[in-house]
Order: structure tokens, then C-alpha cells, then sequence
């Protein structure tokens, strides 16, 4: 009988699983893929912390977690579990659909979610040869970088500007929105704003958190919108020292902004993270500036603590 079940062999889930090993807690990690690392397998600087989490972390691959009848199931082939209470859910982002999006028109072969071509890069596949990856963050950049170095012609299309120098490799970036696919059999082009571009595959590399069983904890990108590996690694600490806290003690959290790893706190732990993107922040008395999209704060030692963002 295990400890804990982590769902999710991505960074949070072996992050958090390494933190509760050196805590003595036992712990099982199952993954749906045969492979970990997730979102973050073709980052470079990542997948070397990935591979070293792996020389600590055993995975059972292959099996994944579902809902059947309104009960949780670990669920492998010739076998399944039910998962009670003893849960915590490192799945990370989902990929935004294209009507959350507002992406109209036809649905021929040739469009994908982020994770679907992470899947085929991963067994030697690519998805097309003349692609568009829709997505403003680090992601999409790294994605468009690999499929590159496989001799695929790629263009970036973001919402927003991306900061010069981000990009190593050649890619065409285009400022604007997706609007509107066209197509009979497979991708033939794609409105961006007012203009038609040519492609035969639309990867959506856009992303929210999601934690498809919110009655567990989470830890990662399924409940913080956070591009920093940083911030993912910690909240698998975070959550680690939580769960093999004994103290009843805690620190109540009254906050205008979302906390991680929620508005009670063990005294044992006093850290949260704070995800607001350029923000500034009072804890307490104390000013903070968030200078990425998210901040690791570490509360004062008493029973209350006010959060509340600075708006100038």
C-alpha cells in the first residue's frame, strides 16, 4: 500500500515525489505515457533535472487515472485501483480548445494540441511540413525550435509580442490571433487577423491550468499558470513539507489574488506562491514585486496574514 499516488510523471510529479522521499513518505507516481518529462521533455535545460529526478523516482508507466461512476480509478492494463483520499494530481497544463480560442471555420486533419506532436516527436513522427504554432510562451518557442531541426518549415503566431532574443533558431513570428481555419481533407491555410496564411498543420500550444479531479491536491501547472520551472519544482516541495506536516497549527490566508497551496497554511511551512504576472504586492506590511509570472513568499510567523495586490 503506497503513501501517496502522484498522477503525473511530468516536473511537478517528480519534483514533489523526490521532496517526499527525503521526508520518508512513500509514494507512488503512475504516468499514462511510456515516457516522463511531459511538457518539458524537449527543454534542455529541464530535461537534464527530468533525468536526474528519474535516477531517484521510480514511475510505473502506462497508467493512468480516471473517473468511472463518480470514484477515482489508477487503471493499468489487466489491473485497476481505486484512489480514496491519498491523491495528489501533477497532470500540469491542458491545451486550450479553439472555441475557448475563437478559432471558427472548417476542422480538417492536420490541427493538434501541443501534446499531440510532443507525442510524435517523441516516436519519430512529425506532424506536417509547413506548420503554425499558435502560442505565446516559452512552449511554443521550444516546440517550434525542435520540429525545425527536423527540416519542418515552421511560423509562430502569438497574441503578443515575444522578446527579442528568444528565439535561437530562425523562426518567422507573427503577431496576432488565429481566427479562422480553412480546409477539405487536411489544413490548407489559416487567417491570422485579417491575413490568409498558407500551412498544412495548426498545433495549438495554448494553455491553462486544469485539474480534471478537483477533490485532490495539486501541485505544478494543473493549478498555478506558471512558465517557470522554478515555480513548479517549488510547489512540489511546498506541497511535500504540507502533507508531512503533523502540526495543527496553521496560518489563515485572507487574499485578493490566488494562493498556492491555498488560504491555510501549516505554521510548520509558512510559504505560498503567488501567481501575478509584474505585480506588486503587500503581505502584511511588507512590499513584494513579482517579477516573473509568479513569486515564492515566505509568510511571517503569525496566525493572520493579509495578501493584497498593489494597483497603481
Amino acid at each position: 500500500m503506497v503513501g501517496y499516488t502522484i498522477i503525473g510523471a511530468g516536473l511537478a510529479g517528480l519534483s514533489l515525489a523526490l521532496e517526499l522521499r527525503k521526508l520518508g513518505i512513500d509514494f507512488e507516481v503512475i504516468e499514462h505515457r511510456d515516457y516522463a518529462g511531459g511538457i518539458h521533455n524537449i527543454v534542455p535545460e529541464v530535461r537534464d533535472v527530468i533525468n536526474e529526478l528519474l535516477r531517484e523516482v521510480d514511475v510505473r508507466f502506462t497508467t493512468t487515472a480516471m473517473r468511472i461512476d463518480g470514484t477515482v480509478y489508477a487503471v493499468w492494463r489487466g489491473g485497476y485501483r481505486r484512489l480514496i483520499d491519498n491523491v495528489v494530481v501533477a497532470t500540469g497544463f491542458r491545451v486550450m480548445t479553439m472555441p475557448e480560442l475563437g478559432i471558427y471555420g472548417d476542422r480538417p486533419a492536420g490541427i493538434y494540441p501541443h501534446h499531440a506532436v510532443l507525442d510524435m516527436l517523441y516516436y519519430g513522427l512529425l506532424p506536417g511540413k509547413n506548420i503554425i504554432i499558435y502560442g505565446d510562451n516559452t512552449y511554443a518557442i521550444y516546440l517550434a525550435e525542435e520540429l525545425m531541426k527536423r527540416g519542418v518549415t515552421v511560423k509562430i503566431v502569438s497574441p503578443i509580442k515575444l522578446g527579442a532574443g528568444t528565439l535561437r533558431r530562425a523562426a518567422e513570428v507573427i503577431v496576432g490571433r488565429v481566427r479562422y481555419v480553412k480546409g477539405l481533407g487536411r489544413v490548407e491555410k489559416v487567417l491570422v487577423d485579417n491575413e490568409w496564411v498558407v500551412a498544412d498543420t495548426l498545433v495549438i500550444s495554448m494553455f491553462k491550468p486544469f485539474n480534471r479531479f478537483p477533490e485532490f491536491r495539486a501541485v505544478g501547472q494543473a493549478v498555478i499558470e506558471t512558465y517557470d520551472p522554478g515555480i513548479i519544482i517549488e510547489s512540489g516541495r511546498i506541497m511535500a513539507r504540507e502533507l508531512a506536516s503533523k502540526s495543527r497549527d496553521f496560518i489563515v490566508i485572507d487574499s485578493d489574488l490566488p494562493i498556492y497551496p491555498g488560504n491555510r497554511v501549516s505554521r510548520d511551512v509558512r510559504r505560498v506562491i503567488i501567481p501575478c504576472k509584474g505585480c506588486k504586492v503587500i503581505v502584511n506590511d511588507k512590499e513584494y514585486v513579482i517579477n516573473g509570472d509568479a513569486a515564492v513568499i515566505d509568510l511571517p510567523d503569525v496566525e493572520r496574514v493579509s495578501i493584497r495586490r498593489v494597483v497603481s
